[in-house]
Order: C-alpha cells, then structure tokens, then sequence
C-alpha cells in the first residue's frame, strides 16, 4: 500500500515540486509541463499504485478546494489529498465517458462532490478549447454556491491553466480575449464554456452541446425525469451519448418529488446511466487513513449500525431513519423517511422499499382521460371518458406531457356498482395568500388532489385500497374540476369534496352532475355539530382527528396495499408541508366510512345479499365501528374496523 502524496507529485516530489521557480523556455520548464499536460489528458500510475485518470490528476496536484487541513482551525484554500473514495468517483467519470453513457449519483452527505465536479468542468474548459459544459439545479442557491467553488479552483490554477476569459456572470464562464481587427473588436482564443442555469422549466438547456452535464442535488428536482428527457440533446446524437450527463443526489435533501430520482436511480439502464452508490463508510471521520487514502469500511460500517440501533432502541424511530439517510450504507437507507410524522415510518419506509425493488409492487400507470366524441367527431361532455396510457413515447418538451396527470393501478370494474367512492383535496389562492403575508411563500403553490378508494368488493377482487389519483394544478381552477368530473364518470363514483370550495360545488351543479356529490357524511359530524350543508365537509378539528386516525390505521394494518410513491412521501412529511394527496386519501377514508350505498353486480341483482357490504355505525360511546351482514343477514364485526384513541371534541 503506498503513500497517498505519491498521487500529487507536483506537491510532494521534491525534485518538482518547486516548479514555479523553473524559468521559461528552460529545458526542466518544458519538460515538466510536457509530462503535466500528458498526465492530466491520459492519466498517471505512480510506482507501486494504480491509474488515476486524468482530471483526477488534475484536481489532485493543481486544484484547490475550501477545507481544512490536518490540525488546523480554520478553513482555507487546501491542496485535496488522495482518497479512495475520491479515486473510485472519477474513474466512474472516466469510464462513463469512455463508453457513452452517464451516471446518476447517489452519496452520503459532506463527500465534497460539488468541488469535484466543479473541477471535473474546469478540468474540460482548461483542456479542450471550444468545449461546452453545463451546471444545472432546481434552486438559484445551488447554482450559485457551484459556481462559485468552480471559481475558487480557477483562482488558485497555476498561470499556465488560467485562461483567459472572456465572458464570466452567473449564465456563462468563457474562455477567450478580444483583439482588433481592421478597426473591429472580435472574439479570439480557445472560447471553451461553463453554463449555470437554473432549471424551473426542463428544457433549460436547449441549444447546447455538451461534453459534461451536472445535475445538482437531483433529489430536489420537482420533474427530474422531464429535465433529463428535455436535456438529453445536449449530449446525445440519436441514441448516441457524445456527453455525459452526471445526475447527484445526496440522501439527505430528497424532497417528497423525489420519486423520479428513485425511479432513475432503481432504473438507470432504462436512461444508458450507470447508478453509483457512495456509501458513508467511505472517508468516514477516524476510520480512514490519510497517509494512505484508504477507508477502513468495515470498522466505520459497524461505527454506523451500533450508532443506528442505539437510536432505535430508544424508541425514537424519526431519529433512527434520519441517521441511516444521512449515513447510508445500502441504498435503501438513502431513500427512508425520516419526518415528523404521526405515522408509522417503519411501514412508509418499508413499502417504498418494497415498490423500488420488487417489480410487483412497481404498478401505476400515467394517462389521460379525454372525453368520448359522436360519430361526427365531436366531444362529449359528461360521456364516459377514455383512458390513455403514457406510454413514453411523447418527447419530454411535448406540451401534451402535461395530459398526463392521472395515475392508477386498477380500471374500473365492468358492472359493479358503488364499488368506487372518491374524495377531493382542491387548492385555495385565499389560504396560499395567507400563508405569504406569514413569510411562508415556499409552503404556497399548493395542487389539488383526488383520490378514488376501492370498497369491499368479495374476496376475489382487489380491493379496499386507493386505486388512482388524479394531482395537478392546470391553468384554471374549472380545468382541475372538469379532470375531477371526468375521473368520477370514468370510475362511477361519488366526490366528497371539503365544503368551503364552493367553485366545486357549483360546477357540478351547473353541469347538471350534483349526482356525482357526496352528501354531507353525518358519521364525520362532531356530536354537538350544527352543520347543514346538503354536500361536502368541514374539515375542522374534529374532522382532522378523524382523518388522521383513519390514515393512521390504514398504514399500520394496510400500507403495502399504498403503491402510490408520492403519497408515500407524503404521508412522511404530513402536518410539516404540503401533503394534498394524503388529505385527498383521508377523506376518502371517511366516504368510505360513511357509504351506504351497496356494491353490487348489475347482473346478479339477486345475489346481492350474499356479497360482503360494509357498514359503520357509533356505539353508544361514541366510537365509530365497521359491520356487516353475513350470508345468513346476521351483523358481524368487521376485520378493518376503524379504531379511534382520542376524544371526541366538540368543534
């Protein structure tokens, strides 16, 4: 095992390492850039140690990065060292270029990968002159803190790296100088390019080329899959990579969008990307060595597991999947949960788990339902609608792309009645505005959300779980109810809306479609409630124990019938940021609660006795119970009866 300073020779080779004293035009000045430049192009194996490639070489003896060095007490402008870590990072760079693919990154926190793939981009704009390259983020921040690491790197190069440049603001660093000719003032040099663009609309980067392209901090990308989709002829000829793209997540800024970095990640052949696990063993605190650059993995993995279960023993889960995100050593652990949450986590991290592992659980499809038209072509309001599929084959920068914003894992069932009950969580401009007076303008923007919940059907059938959603935030607020109609008509189902929207109400009323309303559910009524709306619910605080409750012990008896990801996320994150799916869930939970309409087959009309319908009725202390009628017309208790711990208060 050599030496960690034998792969920064121009720092540590003494007979070299004063090179700023060689003078120019001297045989040593040219013999050493000579060596210098061959070994940041091609690579470098010092004796006894293996290749680097090289802008590996070229981050290790000529870049600097804001670090610390041993024993100090402040940070500085550091000279990198050495580490495994590091060296396995920039040969999957290597490699990815060299067979026309990219990679899609997934790391512990505080690996110093930012600075790295800055001086992967600054390696590019110092070598290969006209060379294009791109830096793209969700958020301003992020573009800007990268940047601005890229220009601490340039600042400190050797005079012989740093190009002269020509244009340099917060869009464009470029190579290159003006010079006059025959009066004019034109552009001259190597003209190489650094793009910085914040990416809110995915096709950011459109009319670019690019050699390398970095997606930072990908986990907080709200449409991940569409950026890359959209971006994808920057660096691709036909199905031809001549890029690469570098997609970096780390664990520990997943935001509840996060699914499409999951998706990509789990799946990354089906993007010609290589998924890359850093896992938090690597360079972790006194288990690796800096004289050598080597980890000690198994002494830091077994640091990071005694430390994960001492959290849970405690009985602090929240804490304990917070640790492993943040130290993830399977990749698993990058993507658990770890909110403030009144549910259950080990049963929300568990079925994520389940759906990006197992094909079986991977099972929601994207469409549209369109409206049907008559035989002369014309659309059919209120008819039933047609569903179709996102096949994929739609380019990202497709404006039809935004069609596609239903989601299910079953279609309706042909024949049965009152199957299906649905529940809508509408958006409010009102409260949005409140919540920006408060400072709180990151919380607004808010979707609407629908969900369609499945009822007891018989023990053949799939059922009594969400079936679709239906989550959006179209141009206008009629769009989002008209989607919302179109749903209920295609699954024959009734909406519990919450009663303060009253533009939902009045659209349905308007268009004739009130049977399509769900009346007031009077088990959902506090005891004391002097409510006498005809639809929809007040979601008070009664109303929200309720839901609560009935979410809660769903995820504990049922969470791995939840196959929708982003509900998932949600119901992490539920009471701390926007969560409109899970209250869509919720009160589909009460519509269920308070059905009394039978399921039946339109074709066994007389058999209908014998199927299993659910009822709910209150005992005299007021707890909410689930029954039913067996094959005989006796009551029986139900195996899914809701379970209510709290008291009920009047509102």
């Amino acid at each position: 095992m050599i030496s960690a300073e034998k792969y920064s020779p121009v720092l540590f080779d003494k007979s070299i390492n004063k090179f700023e004293s060689f003078k120019e035009g001297s045989l040593e000045y040219s013999q050493f850039w000579r060596t210098q430049k061959d070994r940041i192009l091609n690579g470098y194996k010092p004796n006894g140690g293996t290749w680097i490639p090289g802008n590996y070489y070229f981050y290790l003896n000529f870049s600097k990065i804001h670090g610390l060095n041993p024993g100090a007490k402040r940070k500085s402008m550091i000279s990198p060292l050495y580490r495994d870590q590091d060296h396995e990072y920039y040969q999957e760079v290597h490699d990815a270029k060299e067979s026309g693919r990219g990679i899609i990154v997934l790391k512990a926190r505080r690996k110093g990968f930012s600075f790295m793939n800055a001086n992967i981009l600054l390696h590019e704009w110092t070598c290969f002159p006209h060379s294009e390259n791109g830096l793209g983020a969700q958020k301003e921040d992020y573009v800007q803190d990268f940047r601005k690491k890229m220009l601490l790197s340039y600042n400190e190069l050797p005079p012989q790296f740093r190009n002269k440049i020509l244009h340099n603001n917060e869009e464009i660093f470029m190579s290159g100088y003006k010079e006059k000719e025959n009066g004019i003032w034109m552009e001259r040099g190597t003209k190489s390019m650094i793009h910085f663009r914040v990416m809110e609309k995915p096709n950011a980067f459109r009319g670019t080329s690019l050699n390398f392209m970095v997606f930072e901090e990908a986990g907080e990308f709200l449409k991940l899959k569409r950026s890359f989709e959209s971006s994808e002829d920057c660096f691709k000829e036909g199905d031809v990579f001549f890029g690469t793209p570098i997609i970096g997540g780390t664990s520990n800024n997943m935001e509840i969008e996060s699914d499409d970095y999951m998706e990509m990640f789990y799946n990354a052949e089906r993007y010609n990307l290589k998924p890359v696990f850093i896992k938090a063993s690597k360079v972790f605190g006194s288990f690796f060595d800096m004289s050598t650059g080597k980890s000690d993995v198994k002494g830091a993995e077994a640091y990071v597991m005694a430390e994960a279960q001492r959290r849970k023993e405690s009985g602090d889960l929240q804490t304990y999947y917070s640790y492993l995100q943040e130290n993830p050593l399977e990749v698993e652990h990058a993507f658990f949960k770890s909110g403030a949450t009144p549910f259950d986590l080990s049963k929300i991290n568990a079925q994520i788990g389940n759906i990006m592992t197992n094909k079986n659980f991977d099972i929601v499809k994207r469409g549209k339902l369109d409206w049907p038209k008559n035989k002369e072509g014309k659309t059919v309001f209120g008819g039933k609608p047609i569903w179709m599929d996102d096949d994929g084959s739609l380019d990202a920068n497709d404006v039809n792309k935004e069609l596609f914003p239903f989601e299910m894992i079953e279609r309706p069932l042909d024949g049965i009645k009152n199957a299906h009950v649905a529940a809508v969580d509408p958006y409010h401009i009102d409260d949005e505005l409140e919540e920006m007076k408060k400072g709180n303008a990151k919380d607004t923007k808010s979707k609407g959300s629908m969900c369609v919940y499945r009822r007891f059907v018989d023990t053949n059938t799939v059922c009594e779980l969400p079936v679709a959603f239906y989550t959006d935030r179209p141009y206008s607020k009629e769009a989002f109810y008209e989607n919302c109609l179109k749903m209920c008509i295609y699954y024959d189902a009734r909406i519990l809306v919450e009663y303060n929207d009253d533009g939902f109400l009045k659209y349905f009323i308007k268009n004739k479609m009130q049977r399509y309303l769900k009346e007031r559910p009077r088990s959902a009524d506090s005891p004391n409630s002097k409510a006498t709306n005809k639809y929809g619910v007040h979601m008070k605080s009664f109303q929200k124990k309720l839901l609560t409750e009935l979410v809660d012990e769903y995820v504990k008896k049922h969470h791995e019938d939840i196959y929708f990801l982003k509900l998932l996320n949600e119901l992490a994150v539920y009471g701390k940021k926007n969560t409109d799916r899970v209250m869509a869930f919720g009160m589909a939970l009460i519509h269920s609660m308070d059905a009394e309409r039978k399921v039946y087959d339109e074709k066994e009309e007389d058999k209908e006795a014998k199927m299993f319908i659910p009822h709910f009725g209150r005992k005299n202390d007021g707890t909410i119970v689930s029954i039913h009628r067996d094959t005989d017309g006796n009551l029986q208790k139900s195996g899914r009866s809701p379970n209510f711990d709290y008291d009920f208060n009047d509102d």
